[in-house]
């Protein structure tokens, strides 16, 4: 793993090198005369041309880091580059005699930006579903039965994986969640490069059974799951936390870690699990014993803390925070899913809960699938797996809160018209997908971006719509 970030380190000081060079200077007496060239960019390709330098038997190109290229012509187009990049160009013409080599001639060019419909869809083949979006928008991945996929939305392009499963991603692409090639349960693993790479958890582990990552910061750095104890009777983990554990992987220290437990208020054998990670490294998982209770690591070294409303007068929680699926938004600000009711037979409402200012917030319906920093929360009518209409509700417009449509809410909010999007699906009364059973389940940092899932009789679909994309044509 420390070989990775110090192959990162490397690249970045090449960069800072490449930034810094001198650029087109006057050539020595003797030497061929530097050559003079052009850049236009088309999407992401870049062609480059330039006037025949006499006496030249042929020039060399390079394009950034890349590898050097040679060629006897007076144009050169790279292509398949990354979408909005600034480049180097470097054009140097070579002598027979290669004391008469030109200078180095640079310039820089940006490729052009991804023109991007407001409305896009995937149907991963090996039937995966999405899970997760990064913070800047870029990468989405996914996991179901065994099988994930990671999407490049830069390029538009999907790699699906078999035996993997993924939860989490961050902003360069890197990928977490459970690998099932050793472990037909699942052990907790990230995807490096193309290859999902197991974490040893030997040092907190006695004897464990199934793994899994479940969350990892936007700066791929921290990283955080649970695991299976097996070994109750013996294990010191065990005993303190029950039989699911929770762990944290700081990937620079190359060190697993348990964080520290709270003072627990209920039975000694209550389940401890991590479900998610804020920027700032704060924790987010949740007990169940008697109900569901979500609790928050301030750091791994701080005991936990239950996220609790009301009390009875034996301290026995009458209102709080509870679920398996409760995650951070963006930032971690604010936290949103389910809450229960205890004194009500336990039962569970949508809610997010602010940790600014401590302020609840609770809906009608199943669930808050997802939700953004900007107070936008996404709530279906059902449970989080079934998925029937998306409601969209802003609570920074204060109550009531109106719970709307998430089809009218793009529209009215962001003039995207998804019911104007008839993709070809094989389904014989629906020539589309139907927006009253989709599940938004994820949103960008900047709000630009609504991931979404719908399972529809070709299997998952999974789709984007960006606010900031380009109209479909019409029919």
């Amino acid at each position: 793993m420390k070989k990775i970030f110090s192959t990162l380190a490397v690249a970045f000081v090449a960069l800072l090198a490449i930034s810094c060079e001198n650029t087109n200077e006057t050539p020595k007496e003797g030497q061929l005369a530097t050559p003079e060239f052009t850049c236009s960019a088309s999407g992401n390709a870049i062609m480059v041309s330039w006037e025949a330098v006499e006496g030249a038997a042929y020039y060399e190109i390079t394009i950034s880091n890349k590898a050097t290229e040679k060629t006897d012509k007076t144009v050169h187009r790279f292509e398949d580059l990354e979408y909005n990049t600034e480049y180097t160009i470097k054009l140097q013409a070579i002598s027979a005699d290669e004391f008469k080599n030109s200078q180095v001639a640079s310039q820089k060019v940006k490729t052009e930006e991804l023109l991007v419909l407001q409305y896009r869809e995937w149907y991963p083949k090996n039937g995966a579903a999405a899970t997760a979006i990064s913070n800047n928008g870029r990468w989405v991945v996914g996991g179901n039965d065994r099988s994930g996929f990671v999407l490049d939305l830069s390029k538009e392009e999907m790699v699906e994986f078999s035996g993997v499963e993924f939860f989490d991603v961050a902003d360069d692409g890197t990928a977490v969640g459970a690998s099932h090639e050793t472990n037909a349960d699942g052990n907790a693993a990230i995807l490096i490069g193309d290859k999902m790479v197991e974490i040893d958890l030997s040092s907190v582990a006695v004897k464990h059974g199934m793994s899994c990552c479940t969350g990892i910061t936007p700066d791929a750095t921290y990283i955080v799951g649970w695991f299976w104890e097996y070994d109750e009777a013996n294990s010191y983990f065990a005993q303190q936390y029950g039989a699911v554990i929770p762990f944290c992987y700081d990937v620079l220290k190359d060190r697993v870690t348990v964080p520290t437990e709270g003072e627990r208020i209920y039975n000694e054998n209550a389940a401890t699990a991590i479900k998610a990670v804020a920027p700032d490294r704060t924790l987010l998982g949740y007990q169940q014993s008697q109900g569901i209770h979500s609790i928050v690591w301030a750091d791994e070294n701080t005991p936990y803390e239950y996220v609790h409303f009301e009390y009875d007068d034996n301290y026995e929680p009458v209102f709080s925070l509870g679920d398996t699926q409760n995650l951070f938004t963006q930032s971690g600000r604010y936290i949103y899913g389910k809450a229960t009711d205890f004194a009500n037979g336990q039962a569970a409402v949508p809610a997010a809960y602010d940790r600014e200012t401590k302020q609840l917030y609770t809906f009608t319906g199943g669930s808050a699938s997802a939700m953004s920093d900007q107070g936008i929360v996404f709530i279906n009518d059902a449970p989080y797996y079934l998925g029937t209409t998306s409601y969209v509700v802003d609570i920074t417009k204060g109550e009531p809160y109106e719970q709307i449509p998430f089809e009218e809410w793009i529209f009215d909010e962001h003039d995207v018209d998804i019911a104007s999007f008839h993709p070809s699906t094989n389904e014989t009364e629906n020539d589309g997908i139907y927006l009253e059973a989709v599940i938004t389940i994820g949103v960008s940092e900047d709000g630009t971006k609504y991931l979404g899932i719908t399972n529809t009789n070709s299997g998952w679909l999974t789709y984007v719509v960006d606010v900031n994309g380009q109209r479909a044509p019409q029919q």
